[in-house]
């Protein structure tokens, strides 16, 4: 039978290996977005663009 202490231990290394996905989730997100700001607006694009304004 687990010890209390046993537990403790293995629900830290759970919790530490979700927080690692979270982080490598959310640098991927971030670097997506990146991306998409980064990206050229094709001129027709703009031209249509300004058109609606």
């Amino acid at each position: 039978m687990a010890s209390e202490k046993d537990r403790k231990t293995s629900s830290k290394k759970t919790s530490e290996k979700g927080q690692g996905n979270d982080r490598d989730m959310g640098a991927a997100l971030r670097s997506a977005y990146q991306k998409t700001v980064d990206e050229h607006v094709p001129d027709e694009m703009l031209d249509l663009l300004n058109k609606l304004a």
